[in-house]
């Protein structure tokens, strides 16, 4: 283990010492994620209740997660960009902490084994034209996700 420069000399034995050190930690921390690190996925979507409204008709949007997985995964986020609109109510998910903002945003969502939870808006606009509505479920521990962009003909 000690090489021959390594037993006559006492710094020589601290740096190697320090290396195998630092290998066993690094392995330490590889090996302790948690389990739905490795092992957890999840997706997500965007739907509408209408492409076409008239203005000032109000429709629904809804951004949903999914666990793909037999193992619960945390901490998932999902929103809604939804610029041009107002919402008129909204029904938020089972878990999470939900705010409405420029971007509707529910955080933390923790899914159960193969779970779907949704964050839904009930939106409207009175001005006519094409708008850009972009739903998205993202984490930053676990794998997955989404990201759609639907457009909305308000008429």
């Amino acid at each position: 283990m000690w090489s021959e420069t390594d037993r006559r000399r006492p710094r020589g034995r601290l740096v190697t010492l320090g290396i195998m050190l630092l290998v066993i930690a690094a392995a330490l921390v590889t090996s302790a994620q948690p389990s739905y690190a490795a092992t957890g996925s999840f997706t997500g979507s965007l739907t509408v209740s209408a492409t076409t409204v008239a203005a000032g008709t109000p429709f629904t949007a809804t951004q949903t997660a999914t666990n793909l997985t037999g193992n619960q995964v945390y901490p998932i986020t999902v929103g809604i960009r939804r610029l041009g609109f107002t919402v008129k109510g909204s029904v938020p998910p089972r878990t999470g902490i939900c705010r409405i903002a420029g971007s509707a945003t529910c955080s933390f969502l923790l899914l159960a084994a193969t779970e779907t939870q949704s964050y839904t808006l009930t939106l409207v606009t009175t001005v006519p034209g094409t708008y850009q509505l972009q739903g998205w479920s993202s984490s930053p521990s676990v794998p997955g996700g989404s990201l759609t962009t639907l457009m909305i003909t308000v008429v």
